[in-house]
């Protein structure tokens, strides 16, 4: 039982030599400006972003290491968040392979100046750091389809417009691209053109976009964009129907999300709010019965 600490003890300079390469890696990290990813330095927070220097080196063993299959599934989770372009599986894994060795060395040192269990203390702190930073990838990815789902009816009815006054899919795309805030509907139709650009057809660029984003809307719209190629159907009252389909189905989503409110709250105002006024209540009664009884 005596061994252990004795051996944390000695391991401790070498860990703190450790923790200190990696600040100083971490903290050029944070000053190099992010030319070939300029994305990931607006969007990453910052450990993330501290620990970019050296995850480029831990992708490189990353890549060897890990399944394709695995890196190929996060390479997909990457491309919903609009990511893949500057970031691959391999360097996302090492950044969260590179948070969690800085946090586990970090919890292992404070462990042994207090005299604490280290081992316990180390794993669970890389446990929470594993999980927290793929909860920040998935919760990006819910808010950003959140976001399109928001920004797509009005996007349609820009097409519309567009489209009846005589331009081209393609011109009014570009045309809502061109005029459009950096939002992650943007980023979709920058993506349909950039491939389109690429020698892709039309109808390859938006399936390949549909089978990448995976949302109801998305799908839908594609399918009656095709469907409309394929038996000449006027685009310009296609779209118009996709816009008042988009719009009935943001309705009923923001209907939903008004009648769970009351659900939600439910749980503040039995822990929080309801206690706070039985003691505003309570505490006068209380005072003046014992002023009453008191001799």
């Amino acid at each position: 039982m005596t061994v252990l600490p004795v051996l944390l003890s000695w391991a401790a300079p070498v860990l703190a030599a450790v923790a200190a390469l990696l600040s100083v890696l971490c903290l050029r990290g944070l000053s190099l400006p992010m030319q070939r990813a300029p994305s990931v330095a607006r969007v990453l927070p910052w450990p993330l972003r501290a620990g970019w220097l050296p995850a480029r080196w831990v992708a490189v063993m990353v890549r060897r290491t890990a399944p394709a299959q695995h890196l190929s599934r996060i390479q997909a989770e990457l491309a919903r968040c609009d990511l893949d372009s500057v970031l691959d599986a391999s360097q996302w894994l090492g950044l969260r392979l590179v948070v969690l060795v800085i946090l586990m060395t970090v919890a292992i040192l404070l462990a042994v100046s207090l005299q604490w269990q280290a081992i316990p203390l180390a794993l669970l702190v890389g446990g929470l750091s594993w999980l927290m930073t793929g909860r920040w990838l998935h919760n990006l990815r819910v808010a950003r389809e959140n976001q399109i789902l928001k920004e797509l009816p009005a996007s349609l009815d820009v097409l519309t417009l567009c489209v009846e006054a005589g331009a081209t899919l393609t011109a009014a795309l570009r045309m809502v691209m061109d005029k459009a805030p950096d939002t992650p509907l943007r980023g979709v139709f920058e993506r349909v053109l950039r491939e389109v650009r690429a020698g892709r057809t039309r109808v390859e660029a938006l399936e390949h976009i549909a089978s990448i984003y995976r949302l109801d809307c998305l799908d839908a719209l594609v399918s009656a964009l095709l469907h409309s190629e394929g038996a000449g159907v006027s685009l310009g009252s296609l779209l118009r129907a996709q816009a008042e389909q988009r719009s009935a189905e943001r309705h009923l989503r923001a209907e939903r999300l008004a009648l769970q409110a009351p659900v939600k709250m439910l749980g503040p105002l039995v822990l929080c709010i309801f206690p706070c006024t039985f003691v505003v209540i309570s505490v006068p009664i209380v005072a003046r019965v014992l002023e009453a009884t008191t001799p």
